[in-house]
């Protein structure tokens, strides 16, 4: 068959995918990636558009799959991925995504976006509304079958090379912490995420707010989750990053608690408890009594130390502390 081009992006994006031969024998996922490509291909174009895919993770979560890499989102490079990321963000925000709760991670090369609180309703509209004439944003449904998933895109910190132009830039690097960091917490403290400048005073807002890292010194301690040497504290911090990435955010998205050992070895599964309870006593997680049985969600007013926990291993509260059996991985830094 012909090869897509740039004529199909003025097209139905469904109807496209069902167009390809990827479809037609049953690899849906693959089609939509080969859409994807097409659009991302064209994001330099000035009348581009911007398709994006929705669907649900497989724990039910609403996502977006962008026309943007992962790796250019971990980059916020080059400048027209960037702002097509942000507008996906802000159309997500507007949408009733819960801004401090949304996860990037990486479905097949793609930046995906989780959005626990979506409103699927009014989310092809804010997409749309992003963006700006000549260019086009077109949100597109998944099929059933295609339930996107991934790691992580890890942004504990700013991009290698930060635009001068992007105005989140100089937070970013203030702060140390990734540009879409940033936006994500301005956002979820009602705070424009696409203002053409940012006064000075709001590096210290974004530090009482959370933000509020430092360079690593030469071979300090690696952050990542899994290499966190307190079994307890790296159990906590793989409960909270599930729960984020599930949408469990607020009274409304509860699980129940037992769910809080899963993963854990049996032998482990005692101590993965005493760790549920110790983050119900430090308010990071709720409970809500549902049909007899102890459920749990994450507090959205708990946010902030929640991905201090999940990023940095770094908490305040003490009695959570006092059940860690090492140092956190920034003691050493």
């Amino acid at each position: 068959m012909t090869p897509l081009g740039v004529q199909d992006l003025a097209r139905d994006p469904g109807e496209v995918v069902r167009g390809l031969s990827a479809w037609r024998r049953g690899d849906h996922d693959e089609a939509v990636r080969e859409a994807l490509g097409l659009s991302k291909k064209h994001l330099h174009d000035r009348a581009h558009v911007a398709w994006a895919w929705a669907g649900e993770t497989p724990d039910r979560c609403a996502a977006w799959i962008l026309p943007v890499s992962a790796q250019q989102a971990r980059d916020m490079a080059p400048r027209r991925a960037a702002e097509v990321l942000m507008r996906c963000l802000g159309a997500a925000v507007a949408a009733g995504a819960v801004a401090g709760a949304i996860t990037v991670l990486d479905w097949n090369g793609l930046a995906l976006l989780t959005l626990p609180g979506l409103d699927e309703e009014i989310a092809g509209l804010a997409f749309a509304e992003a963006f700006t004439p000549p260019a086009r944003g077109v949100l597109a449904r998944l099929p059933p079958d295609v339930r996107p998933d991934g790691p992580e895109v890890l942004l504990c910190g700013p991009p290698a090379h930060l635009d001068p132009d992007q105005p989140l830039s100089a937070p970013a690097a203030a702060t140390w912490s990734h540009p879409v960091r940033v936006a994500l917490v301005l956002a979820a403290h009602g705070q424009a995420m696409d203002a053409a400048d940012y006064p000075p005073e709001i590096i210290g807002q974004l530090r009482r707010w959370g933000l509020d890292g430092a360079p690593p010194p030469p071979d300090a301690p690696s952050l990542e989750v899994e290499d966190d040497p307190c079994p307890r504290r790296r159990h906590a911090r793989t409960v909270l990053r599930r729960l984020l990435r599930m949408g469990k955010v607020g009274a409304q998205y509860h699980t129940e608690f037992d769910h809080l050992y899963r993963g854990a070895a049996p032998e482990d599964r005692r101590d993965a408890l005493a760790v549920g309870e110790a983050l119900v006593r430090a308010g990071l997680l709720g409970e809500k009594p549902s049909v007899g049985q102890r459920h749990v969600y994450l507090r959205r007013d708990a946010l902030p130390a929640i991905h201090s926990l999940i990023d940095r291993g770094e908490t305040s509260d003490t009695g959570l502390a006092a059940e860690w059996t090492a140092p956190a991985p920034t003691a050493a830094r």
